[in-house]
């Protein structure tokens, strides 16, 4: 099975990180993901965290920067592994279960390939008719709706260096279109979580030249301007079309540009229901805690 490594650069993420930790450890193992943590230094105090924490000192946050460390770090990682996928604290990758067992056997499936634009949707909380989410029970059995998004049909999956774009819509390679390696965007799956993170964003200082250039402007906005930018105009759930992203795909490859292109909101097929798995509860975490330490004097 291939190499792989996992990474990330999480703002101050307690509901999201636990989540793409437990997703992708699961997927390329704990002590091969990297998390660049900013504005958040709790973790610093963890000793017994099984991932690498590369936390950086406290200053303004700059889109330009961080796409351009995220690229390094990936291009470093490739020396020691054969793929990097690279994906947000909200972003988890899922290839389609119909046809993989999970990542490392569509990467040994797809090996020819050099790198991977996932295919992008954005998890949709009914907020009329679905409960808040419960980050200990499967995320997927919890929410119905998604909607595709071509501004997160990201290229998050390399065996070569690539060189991201401020948001890592795009990168120096031309687009590379999966067709069932998707990645389920999380930003919109609850709105006590999007409301608490809204709060976390406007604390963030953006940097002059991001403000100048209008990146991350979603991060100064008010709470209801921030919600309706984050979810979907209401819409029946009768009207909702089939799940299938064929046509959006088509038309991304038409157009790979458009990274404005949207789909219709959409039922999610249950054969994802189970593909992305609660984070451990604190008894569970504390437990794999004990296990590395007794597996360490040993």
């Amino acid at each position: 099975m291939p190499r792989i490594a996992a990474i990330t650069m999480a703002f101050n993420e307690p509901e999201f990180l636990p989540l793409w930790l437990e997703h992708y450890g699961r997927m390329v193992g704990e002590n091969n993901l990297f998390v660049v943590s900013f504005a958040d230094h709790r973790q610093r105090a963890d000793r017994s965290r099984p991932y690498q924490l590369i936390d950086l000192p406290d200053g303004e946050f700059d889109e330009v920067s961080r796409a351009a460390m995220m690229s390094s770090l990936q291009s470093m990682l490739l020396h020691r592994y054969d793929w990097v996928v690279m994906s947000d604290a909200d972003e988890l990758i899922v290839p389609d279960p119909a046809r993989h067992a999970g990542l490392p056997d569509f990467l040994e499936k797809n090996g020819e390939h050099p790198y991977f634009d996932v295919v992008g949707f954005n998890v949709v909380h009914d907020r009329g008719r679905e409960p808040a989410l419960d980050t200990r029970r499967p995320l997927l059995r919890q929410r119905a709706w998604v909607q595709f998004d071509a501004g997160y049909c990201k290229p998050l999956v390399s065996r070569v260096p690539l060189n991201w774009s401020p948001g890592f819509h795009r990168c120096d390679r031309p687009r590379r279109q999966s067709d069932d390696l998707y990645m389920f965007h999380l930003r919109a799956a609850d709105e006590t979580i999007a409301r608490a993170r809204n709060r976390r964003l406007n604390a963030i200082r953006m940097s002059q030249s991001d403000l100048e250039a209008g990146h991350s402007m979603h991060f100064g906005l008010d709470a209801e301007r921030y919600l309706a930018h984050v979810f979907p105009e209401p819409e029946e759930t009768g009207r909702a079309a089939e799940f299938d992203p064929a046509g959006d795909l088509d038309h991304l490859r038409r157009f790979p540009d458009d990274v404005h292109h949207q789909g219709r909101l959409c039922r999610l097929p249950p054969r994802f229901a189970d593909t992305i798995a609660p984070a451990p509860s604190r008894f569970e975490a504390q437990r794999r805690r004990l296990r590395r330490l007794l597996a360490s004097r040993t």
